[in-house]
């Protein structure tokens, strides 16, 4: 929710919409699992520790694939698309064939808690980007979801993107007509895994999460609204952006059309 307020004229209280946009993600997702992490381990008692993983994806210009590397890699070898051209002269290949336009890259960060002593993978924190939400990212997203859920891993995701499709199959069924979700699926010893979901308009505050450990030891409590105007003036986005300017898509739910109108003329 943006609000109006504080020496840069803008203030927030919330997900602000136009950190969705291409320009603003990039640096905002980073920005974000940083701060969660330095957050989590203010918190975390000696046993467990946050730490970042950092992955690469690739997104090859020309071509529908998208592929996961670790580490950083910038080529990555696949097979030729291109039909041979219409001759009778023999075709000669070549051993190795590699993109030779450079790819798109998209980091993506993710929060892990782990058991100090033993390095024990317990808390999985996911902030979703685009990649994650359409096309083969989502399908590949799904995959790994999937395996996480038939796990003793606690899953916490974070989807601040109002665009897209929702990975999770239990956020379908029925749909949710809200902006933002996080969810909490907590790790189960038996057969069923249940996901404990806030959904967060846009003119409403992001909620305070809980963060399984290992039982007996209680939740911690992840303070997504702090963690978010944290960054937002640390990294001075109030004024980088133009609220002026359309917002980045979707368009807005109508049920939210009377707020921004409202919102536009007290900003003018």
């Amino acid at each position: 929710m943006i609000t109006r307020g504080g020496s840069d004229g803008v203030s927030i209280s919330g997900m602000d919409p136009y950190l969705e946009s291409n320009e603003h993600w990039p640096s905002f997702h980073h920005l974000l699992a940083d701060e969660i992490m330095a957050q989590l381990n203010r918190l975390l008692s000696e046993k467990y520790y946050a730490d970042l993983e950092v992955r690469t994806i690739l997104e090859e210009v020309g071509i529908t694939t998208t592929s996961v590397v670790y580490p950083d890699a910038a080529v990555l070898e696949i097979t030729s698309q291109l039909s041979p051209p219409a001759t009778t002269a023999p075709t000669l290949t070549a051993p190795i064939q590699r993109v030779a336009i450079p790819a798109g890259q998209t980091k993506l960060r993710s929060v892990h808690v782990y058991v100090a002593e033993s390095k024990e993978l317990v808390t999985l924190i996911e902030i979703l980007s685009p990649v994650n939400k359409r096309g083969h990212g989502l399908g590949r997203y799904r995959q790994k979801r999937e395996q996480i859920l038939h796990t003793t891993v606690h899953l916490v995701e974070l989807d601040l993107l109002r665009e897209g499709q929702r990975p999770g199959w239990e956020l379908a069924n029925p749909p949710l007509d809200t902006d933002y979700v996080c969810l909490v699926n907590r790790a189960s010893y038996g057969d069923d895994r249940i996901s404990e979901i806030w959904p967060v308009a846009l003119n409403e505050p992001l909620p305070d999460l809980p963060v399984p450990l290992l039982p007996p030891d209680p939740d911690i409590i992840l303070y997504l609204n702090e963690a978010v105007k944290n960054i937002y003036d640390r990294a001075a986005y109030a004024r980088r952006i133009d609220y002026q300017q359309p917002l980045p898509p979707p368009k807005l739910r109508p049920s939210l059309q009377g707020w921004w109108e409202k919102f536009r003329l007290e900003n003018k």
